[in-house]
């Protein structure tokens, strides 16, 4: 699937942080979707946002006149000091969706567009409005045509008028848009939408989409940490051979005193692999990750280290061995690589019951 968001979309959205757009962003990364961007609606934003920042300077700067006036002396404010940021459409969506096409209408024939306004073949008006919308529309069209794009397509503007048609819950392009489509035999089924809000309605799991799955690890890097000392601290001997490749853990050192282990390096590779639905806000998440450097040390006694020390310093990962009295602690150096899960409250940004299904040393 690919998603066409026209100019009106950003209109009062200038940052796109609402909730729709956050879940339709988190959509498209999750599923590794492309986000179709125009470089006209980029130019069309970017100019009607800047325009606005100006009426707001004049504006205010009217009222701060007119106050002036009211007082005995002049107000010591000007409308240059609230700092409008610098703003660019294509900035914003960059560090907001993994995927996106640009869309050039440099190729259009004006000969085309010209003919289009002198028919008033949507989506230009009788009164020859819609130059702008033609050009978006016509190399949307040349986008998909070109590139030979297959599957789903949503175009999504609230400009009903000069786009679709309507018969209760249908909606439909106009006649004249509709024939631009047949006519190109386009391998793309293009579907409209009126806004984000019914696009994500009808396409988008608000719970297992909740989150970005390429982020949301790293921001759990925390809760990954301390689960999965929790888990090491709390090996079998099975568990330690089979992590330090070690068969004289799990077959002939009888007890393990002590484990303590540290991640002094932290997360590396997350991959969610996949989430499901579980009861009210929260979802399974299955997960693969790394942890980059971890310390491990074992504690056993020292009489079955000096029984066993061939083979104890015959392990890859062992870096240091301290003689304690009676103990001796083992001290390995691990690159630790785990497939697991856990719970994940949406609402609440919450994890829990981190479960390691397989665990081993890379």
């Amino acid at each position: 699937m690919k998603v066409f968001l026209d100019t009106n979309v950003f209109y009062k959205n200038w940052y796109a942080d609402k909730p729709n757009f956050k879940l339709l962003f988190y959509f498209l990364n999750n599923q590794k979707f492309d986000l179709l961007l125009s470089d006209l609606v980029v130019q069309e934003t970017n100019n009607i946002r800047n325009r606005e920042a100006n009426e707001v300077r004049a504006e205010i700067t009217r009222l701060v006149n007119k106050a002036s006036k009211l007082n005995e002396n002049p107000l010591n404010f000007h409308a240059e000091q609230l700092h409008f940021n610098e703003y660019e459409l294509s900035d914003v969506l960059k560090y907001k969706v993994d995927l996106i096409e640009n869309i050039s209408y440099e190729n259009i024939s004006q000969k085309v567009v010209v003919e289009r306004a002198i028919q008033s073949i949507k989506p230009f008006t009788n009164q020859e409005k819609g130059y702008r919308d033609t050009l978006i529309w016509l190399s949307f069209l040349a986008y998909l045509q070109e590139n030979d794009i297959e599957g789903d397509v949503a175009f999504i503007t609230n400009n009903k008028h000069d786009f679709f048609e309507s018969k209760g819950k249908l909606l439909t392009f106009k006649e004249d848009l509709q024939k631009d489509i047949d006519q190109r035999s386009l391998k793309a089924k293009i579907k409209p939408y009126l806004n984000i809000f019914d696009f994500v309605n009808e396409n988008v799991d608000k719970i297992e989409h909740s989150f970005d799955r390429q982020e949301i690890l790293d921001d759990l890097e925390e809760f990954l940490m301390e689960e999965t000392e929790s888990y090491l601290n709390s090996m079998s001997n099975y568990d330690i051979g089979h992590i330090l490749d070690a068969r004289v853990f799990s077959e002939k050192i009888t007890s393990v005193m002590d484990i303590e282990s540290d991640i002094f390096e932290g997360l590396e590779d997350p991959e969610v692999k996949s989430v499901k639905r579980l009861p009210e806000n929260s979802v399974y998440i299955s997960a693969y990750f790394e942890m980059r450097r971890v310390d491990l040390v074992i504690t056993i006694d020292v009489i079955e280290f000096k029984q066993h020390v061939e083979e104890i310093e015959a392990i890859k990962s062992l870096y240091n061995i301290e003689l304690d009295g009676e103990h001796t602690k083992l001290s390995f150096i691990l690159r630790t690589c785990v497939d697991g899960s856990f719970e994940y409250d949406v609402k609440e940004k919450k994890p829990s019951n981190l479960s390691v299904e397989y665990i081993f040393n890379r």
